[in-house]
């Protein structure tokens, strides 16, 4: 290009150079925002058998520059080619939107015999320590990593994953001197995000564009939005714009039209049987029936059963694998399917919702229906004998579900281990494989309304935004691998940067979620928040559900139900099972930091719920809600120390 091509976008002006580099300038003419200049757009090209090599974006030796308008959007249409060695012809898109001061960035390959497998570094944006502000993250419920934040991020190299997956959002930001830019990722099911924070130095978000069966399928497109003043708390509001714009939000309440339930699981308190186990029926229902006189309604979380069948000493293990294997027995315990339905009606007898629980994502080659001619085709095209393909998890879903009716097991809930949390990722690489990651993802989501159509609720694993729509349940609100840690393990120095409620405030009154607060420090130690960084009160500014088994020392049914250090859990739950009940239809609207060292924070819901935090001194204050005495209070210590 000769010269420049330029847009204005709200008060920025955009200008693309030769180069393809990407500079944003303002009203009075400083340059705010440009990509790097030394990582910038690379095409990733491969010729017949040979190894895919590397050419720069802007080194066409074509350039063919049209007008471009779609959906608000206008700006230029690049066709590139003539490239050294490559028969490759690459659409490249600029459009601007005056109105929003948004910059819409597409490409795709048009043409040529060789193909595009990936674009890198389209684009990488760079801030400098010096600059102040911080970078916005969607990992797990969210994090903030402020310029002075002294931790690099955990890792070999740059920290980064597919969008759907590793990121629980399609939306990142980076923040400076009052000047944000928040990128919306359009078509996200193949985009990589890396995440770079270099103590003292810099701090980067790059994006790269992976390949579809092996190729640059289809369009890609990248909304980049330039704003002044636009915190983390905007971001998420037009994100959530968005969502609801796309389809993909729905609240709980609309949920509600065609899964009624979910208001009466907002009301409960779950409690978990970890493993079918005869001899301990007789003491889960008579302490069921207890917590239901001390005044909880129940959510239980049914038994797993195994797939191999039952024997004692399963049973007398800490849980069973619950695999969808086992929903296909003729004999899944003893007593058959009668005794399992019997057991879930004498729950329901005392005001329990059902929830069961379901992995379909392996299969088990001892177990009694293992079919060997299922398996799933990993990159190098060897066999898994353990790997379901979406498609085969589906039908074995729909087996499920016509299982639980044909042997009249009610459920409420059912929970799909290792959907969400699943990461489609090896699959799509090559061109051999019959499904891409986004066929993965709709299928996943077909799972979950496919259960809906059943009355039952669905759940899932980990908090993912393009399973909103269709999901309503999750085990955990985050997990260990959506935190962003120093270390995996307990005792360590805790997060890096700072925990936000990024996910919640675009998606708080869509969906249920628990807190990994300390109930799984005896089987898997790292999975549970740190001790030393507050689980209460993260478990109120996340507003997680109540979940009796997700606190420490929380097993049951071997719980002494009246002990002074069980009594401080159920007291605990009640005070969760409150804010929830108050706020779980309400959007929360903003959250807010009171103090420059972050340690005070401020949640407001839509219904006037405020709920403050004081991470240096340990304690909350949350107003409008019964059961909290508005004032300042300190939660209790559960771990005993």
């Amino acid at each position: 290009m000769e010269q420049p091509l330029a847009f204005s976008a709200g008060r920025y002006s955009i200008s693309i150079g030769s180069d393809l580099r990407l500079s944003a300038t303002d009203a009075e003419g400083h340059e705010i925002w440009a990509t790097s200049s030394t990582q910038t757009p690379l095409l990733v090209v491969k010729q017949g058998n040979a190894t895919p090599r590397e050419i720069a974006l802007a080194s066409a030796a074509q350039i063919d520059i049209t007008p471009y308008e779609a959906n608000g959007f206008r700006g230029h249409k690049l066709i590139l080619g003539g490239y050294e060695g490559a028969d490759v012809e690459v659409e490249l898109t600029y459009a601007a939107n005056q109105a929003t001061g948004e910059l819409s960035v597409g490409v795709e390959q048009t043409g040529g015999s060789d193909t595009v497998r990936s674009i890198a570094h389209l684009y990488r944006f760079e801030k400098s320590v010096s600059q102040g502000g911080y970078v916005v993250v969607p990992h797990g419920s969210g994090y903030l990593i402020p310029a002075d934040c002294p931790d690099e991020i955990p890792g070999e190299g740059p920290h980064g994953g597919f969008i759907g997956a590793r990121w629980t959002l399609p939306i990142f930001g980076i923040f400076k001197q009052q000047h944000a830019l928040c990128a919306l990722v359009e078509t996200w099911w193949d985009c990589e995000v890396e995440l770079e924070h270099s103590p003292g130095e810099y701090s980067a978000l790059d994006f790269h564009w992976q390949p579809s069966l092996g190729k640059l399928a289809y369009r890609r497109q990248l909304v980049l939005r330039f704003a002044e003043g636009i915190d983390y708390v905007g971001m998420a509001k037009l994100y959530r714009d968005y969502a609801r714009s796309e389809g993909l939000l729905l609240t709980l309440k609309e949920k509600m039209r065609a899964t009624p339930q979910i208001e009466r699981y907002v009301q409960g308190t779950l409690v978990r049987w970890p493993a079918w186990n005869p001899p301990q029926i007789r003491e889960v229902l008579q302490q069921l029936a207890r917590l239901r006189d001390k005044g909880f309604a129940l959510n239980l979380f049914f038994p797993k059963w195994s797939s191999l069948g039952y024997s004692e000493e399963r049973a007398a293990a800490t849980t069973a694998d619950g695999n969808w294997q086992g929903f296909l027995l003729s004999q899944p315990v003893p007593g058959g399917w009668a005794a399992l339905a019997e057991f879930a009606e004498q729950a329901r007898a005392l005001d329990c919702l059902i929830q069961g629980f379901v992995g379909p994502r392996t299969q088990r080659p001892d177990a009694p229906e293992f079919d060997p001619d299922n398996f799933a085709m990993q990159e190098d095209g060897q066999r898994s004998e353990f790997e379901l393909t979406p498609y085969q998890a589906e039908r074995r879903n729909q087996a499920v579900l016509a299982s639980i009716r044909e042997h009249r097991l009610h459920m409420d809930v059912l929970y799909y281990d290792g959907y969400s949390a699943y990461h489609p990722l090896a699959e799509d690489f090559s061109p051999d494989h019959p499904y891409t990651r986004r066929e993965s993802y709709e299928v996943q989501n077909r799972c979950f309304a496919d259960a809906r159509k059943a009355g039952i609720m669905p759940g899932a694993e980990l908090t993912r935004f393009w399973a909103i729509r269709d999901c309503d349940y999750w085990f955990y609100t985050d997990w260990s691998s959506d935190r962003l840690a120093n270390t995996p393990v307990q005792g360590c120095a805790g997060p890096v940067g700072v925990p936000i409620p990024l996910f919640q405030l675009v998606f708080h009154d869509c969906y249920i979620a628990g807190f990994s607060g300390g109930g799984y420090e005896l089987y898997m130690p790292g999975y549970d928040w740190w001790e030393d960084q507050h689980p209460r009160l993260y478990e109120l500014l996340f507003v997680a559900a109540p979940c009796h088994n997700w606190l420490p020392g929380g097993d049951f049914p071997y719980d002494k139900l009246d002990a002074p250090e069980s009594e401080k859990r159920w007291m605990w739950l009640k005070k969760m099972g409150a804010l929830c009940r108050a706020t779980k239809f309400s959007e929360m609207v903003s959250h807010e930091f009171l103090s420059a060292d972050r340690k005070q924070h401020r949640v407001t819901f839509a219904n006037g719920v405020v709920c403050e935090f004081d991470m240096s001194a340990n304690r909350f204050r949350i107003q409008g809600v019964e059961g909290f005495t508005g004032d300042w209070e300190t939660p209790p210590d559960l771990y005993g120390s």
